[in-house]
């Protein structure tokens, strides 16, 4: 059999020089057993209770002796319903809402946006993408002939309109993985507008707005504009990383586009039987409210706990937070790989763009995991020092 070298001259030039993006929840490759995973940003409130395991089976067994209906309608209108129920307190001029015409469904978030990027992005487009922030923007687009335009993300809401008439497309995450932070709704809105006067497309990825403020969510914005596409993920909010289920919202006229160009039967029956139940049982309880108590809670001890201890961890108002490990006097490969010696798997950050071997990022998790992980970062601080 040949190398992947030999064949590079018959595929396109793009995917030939791709290098894929390095995530966390890397537990497998760790070759490491009973590893507390704080490299992926799960919710520490866990899977909510939903029907019976017999119910569930029962239902299951018979989904998946059919194709799924490529529709979608039913799991369309409960992502709807979901985005209502936690509809933001924003303008009062939305007085229409988000239906299972406005939905894309999807195989996990990543799948949004790859179905984005091949969808809207031309070869030799440009899109602008704030540093430090999630590598798949930037790869997926330039599978498909982009070049992309890296700003600052504290400066993404300062574009020119020059920069803007220029770009196919920008990317905003909100709350913004790596750095946690949350930009508030009004000014992504005012980000929406300017690029809707350039008919430039903005892809906002919400994938962890409900841990953090959901009433802070633009999703509610395309109503008024074809410009916009907002990403929502049932894998952290949920902590179902396996399940693979995520979901789209845009204008009717932008998603029956995508749900046309997307793969077909692209969520499987059991995704779509269990995320519906997660989301009516999250609908029916105060799991959403109490998962960011949790949260907020959490992560103040957790901070404490790290500037204790020479850490600088940054402002977050999501369930994770980077950490400045300058004063150490370890890189972030060191302090990941003895950590992990310690059973405690965390994301070495320097893989971010614009990030480097100086910080490290941490899930918030329960109390007691915590705990453990302070115990590791001092056992750890023993020995380097």
């Amino acid at each position: 059999m040949g190398s992947i070298s030999s064949i590079t001259r018959f595929v396109r030039q793009e995917t030939a020089g791709s290098t894929p993006c390095i995530h966390g929840g890397r537990i497998a490759e760790s070759g490491r057993e009973g590893v507390l995973d704080f490299s992926a940003n799960l919710n520490p409130r866990g899977i909510p209770e939903v029907e019976t395991a017999a119910k569930s089976a029962e239902m299951l067994d018979e989904e998946i002796k059919r194709y799924p209906d490529n529709r979608y309608l039913r799991l369309r209108g409960a992502f709807a319903g979901f985005v209502e129920k936690y509809r933001y307190s924003g303008s009062p001029k939305h007085t229409q809402k988000i239906t299972a015409k406005n939905i894309i469904p999807t195989n996990g978030s990543s799948e949004l946006i790859r179905l984005f990027a091949e969808t809207v992005v031309r070869s030799g487009d440009r899109v602008i993408i704030p540093s430090p922030t999630f590598g798949e923007y930037a790869f997926q687009c330039q599978l498909f002939g982009a070049t992309v335009q890296y700003c600052d993300y504290s400066q993404i809401l300062e574009l020119t309109s020059a920069e803007l008439s220029d770009a196919s497309a920008v990317f905003l995450c909100n709350p913004n993985n790596p750095t946690g932070g949350l930009v508030s709704q009004s000014e992504v809105m005012r980000l929406a507008d300017r690029c809707f006067d350039h008919e430039t497309f903005l892809f906002v990825d919400e994938a962890f707005i409900e841990l953090a403020d959901p009433t802070q969510s633009i999703a509610h914005t395309v109503l008024d504009s074809d410009f916009v596409l907002v990403l929502r993920s049932l894998t952290k909010v949920f902590a179902v990383p396996g399940l693979r289920i995520g979901f789209g919202i845009a204008s009717r006229e932008l998603a029956e586009l995508l749900n046309r160009v997307r793969l077909v039967w692209n969520v499987g029956a059991p995704a779509e039987v269990i995320g519906m139940r997660l989301m009516d049982a999250c609908m029916k309880s105060d799991y959403l409210v109490k998962s960011i108590d949790l949260i907020r809670t959490e992560r103040e001890y957790l901070t404490k706990g790290l500037i204790a201890r020479g850490f600088v961890p940054l402002k977050s108002d999501v369930n994770f937070i980077l950490v400045d490990i300058t004063n150490t006097g370890m890189d972030s490969q060191e302090l990941t790989q003895r950590l992990l010696e310690h059973g405690i798997l965390i994301r070495d950050c320097a893989t971010f763009k614009n990030l480097s071997t100086e910080y490290v990022r941490v899930a918030v998790r329960t109390r007691q995991e915590n705990r453990m992980l302070l115990q590791a970062v001092d056992a750890v601080l023993r020995v380097a020092r």
